[in-house]
């Protein structure tokens, strides 16, 4: 189990209870910790039939149904698993890279315009038996794959796209493209214990956040692993938290690149910085390791030496079940923040007045 030190960031005496707080939560309805004692026979049954028949799983999606399986990709330097989230001609025109491409269209609502517009390229390019389709059932979406006759596998109606990466919409692709997903969810299930638990280590990460009285909050591994970890976090803390005026600015960075282009800001810039370091003291094994390790503890002693406060979360080693483990803190982290600053950490009304002007504009072309 991973832990955090929590010795630059202070904790002020809370006036907030954890039972009120989990309280709010529960009313939220969410389901995206309950889902991860759903079987996985499914996925692995597809995955079975079909991941040696492709070279390449190619993922149309955007943000909650793709940066959720690009980190599993990356993470896992697995070279199958490819998304696509843009409608940039020549990143598109990349793909497939291979002949032999299985393509999995995931979108929640089911009419997410680009996902929409990618599916419809491909569609003109690949034969449909090629396709498979994750949904909420009944969607426009789920709909067209039963029109077609291909393979639908259902989106939880109550886990938002963000909080999803445990789902269908991750476990799923990565199952067919050759990586182990239940030791993943066995390090989520034990997190999600803490979560429940009072005092368990996402309400201790969430309460110390919060009182830091901070609004701009970095994630800081020294863990290469871990960088594409940082773009999944930032949808997760920006799209959930941001709104009525309230929120934390996130900024993923990875060390020790990163010393080098923003350690001076978080020391001599504004005062407004919460970082929160990932060590690996696995390294400590590694002459290479070693230094990286030493320069995390350095760059966060020298914040406190300004009063610039930091936390560190310690990992025994980067392997399947630390990321489990490591997305659910944030999951938790981020739900317990919200119900902190009074705000509903599962919808997004800013994105979705976007949407709609995004129509208006292009009925204008």
């Amino acid at each position: 189990m991973i832990k955090i030190n929590f010795e630059h960031a202070p904790a002020k005496i809370s006036e907030k209870k954890f039972s009120k707080i989990m309280e709010k939560f529960k009313s939220r309805g969410q389901e995206f910790f309950e889902i991860l004692d759903e079987s996985t026979a499914d996925f692995h049954s597809f995955a079975a039939k079909f991941s040696g028949k492709y070279d390449e799983i190619l993922v149309l999606g955007i943000g909650g149904s793709a940066l959720g399986t690009r980190l599993l990709a990356d993470f896992f330097g697995n070279k199958k698993l490819h998304v696509l989230d843009t409608l940039d001609p020549d990143e598109v025109s990349k793909f497939p890279k291979s002949p032999n491409t299985l393509v999995v269209v995931i979108s929640k609502s089911g009419g997410t315009l680009e996902t929409m517009k990618l599916r419809d390229h491909f569609v003109e390019k690949m034969p449909i038996d090629r396709f498979v389709v994750i949904s909420e059932k009944n969607s426009n979406l789920w709909n067209w794959a039963a029109e077609k006759k291909i393979p639908a596998f259902e989106m939880p109606r109550n886990v938002g796209g963000r909080f999803s990466v445990l789902t269908s919409v991750g476990l799923l692709p990565a199952a067919v493209a050759g990586i182990e997903i239940d030791e993943i969810l066995v390090g989520a299930k034990k997190m999600r214990d803490e979560f429940l638990r009072e005092n368990g280590l996402p309400w201790q990460l969430a309460r110390t956040i919060f009182e830091s009285g901070k609004s701009q909050l970095v994630h800081f591994p020294y863990i290469s692993k871990l960088k594409t970890f940082g773009a999944w976090w930032t949808q997760l803390v920006g799209e959930s938290l941001g709104k009525n005026g309230n929120g934390f600015t996130p900024i993923p960075a990875v060390g020790p690149t990163d010393q080098h282009s923003l350690l001076q800001l978080l020391a001599d810039g504004p005062d407004d910085f919460f970082t929160i370091f990932v060590e690996n003291l696995e390294f400590e094994k590694n002459p290479l390791g070693k230094i990286a390790n030493a320069e995390l503890r350095a760059t966060a002693e020298s914040l406190a030496e300004k009063n610039r406060p930091s936390a560190t979360i310690k990992i025994e080693k980067c392997d399947a079940e630390t990321l489990g483990e490591l997305i659910a803190l944030w999951q938790g982290t981020v739900a317990l923040l919200g119900e902190l600053l009074e705000v509903n950490a599962f919808d997004q009304p800013g994105v979705e007045r976007g949407k709609v002007l995004t129509k208006k504009f292009l009925g204008k072309l």
